[in-house]
C-alpha cells in the first residue's frame, strides 16, 4: 500500500515550511514519537536532516524478532519553490536493518488552497530489501510511516495555531 495522504492546514504554505524545517519543531516531533535525537541539521536552504533512534515496540511480531528494541533512522528533506506559490521536498528515509536496507522514498507537497491555508500532501514507498518477506516488510513500513504523518499533523496543528 504506498503512501497517499493529505492535510488541509490553516496557515499558507511559506508558514508551514517554517515549521516543518525549525530545529526546535523536529525535535518536538522526535520526542512525540519517543524516538531520541542523535543527530539534527537544518540547512544549507531549506532542508533538514535528522537521524533518530526509532523504538521498534509495536511493529508486527514476524519483524520483532529481527530487529531488537531500535532501530536508527535517518530522515533527509530538500525543499524547494514549486513555481505555484507552494513548495515540494523531496523525501528520504533509510534505515539498516540487520544489514539489510529499509527505505521511503516519496515527496511532500506543500500547495496553497483558495480562501487561504495549504494542503500538505505526501506520497511515496517503502523499499525493503527482505527477498522472502518484502512485501509483507513495506506494508509495514508504510503502515507506520502513515501513523507517524499523523502524529506529525497533530503537532503542526498545535504549532501553528500558536503563530
Amino acid at each position: 500500500m504506498p503512501i497517499d495522504t493529505s492535510a488541509d492546514l490553516p496557515t499558507d504554505p511559506d508558514a508551514v515550511l517554517a515549521v516543518l524545517s525549525d530545529e526546535t519543531f523536529l525535535r518536538e516531533r522526535a520526542a512525540d514519537l519517543g524516538t531520541p535525537v542523535e543527530f539534527l541539521q537544518v540547512g544549507p536552504g531549506p532542508s533538514t536532516e535528522l537521524r533518530l533512534l526509532a523504538s521498534t515496540a509495536g511493529i508486527p511480531p514476524l519483524f520483532a524478532r529481527f530487529v531488537g528494541d531500535s532501530v536508527s533512522v535517518l530522515e533527509r528533506q530538500s525543499w524547494s519553490a514549486d513555481g505555484a506559490g507552494g513548495h515540494r521536498a523531496v523525501l528520504d528515509v533509510r534505515a539498516q536493518v540487520f544489514g539489510r536496507t529499509v527505505r521511503l522514498r516519496g515527496e511532500r507537497r506543500l500547495v496553497p488552497v483558495d480562501g487561504g491555508g495549504t494542503r500538505s500532501t505526501v506520497t511515496g514507498a517503502a523499499e525493503v530489501d527482505a527477498p522472502f518477506i518484502k512485501k509483507q516488510a513495506q506494508g509495514a513500513v508504510e503502515e507506520l510511516v502513515l501513523s507517524d504523518l499523523r502524529r506529525e499533523e497533530a503537532l503542526l496543528r498545535r504549532r501553528l495555531a500558536q503563530r
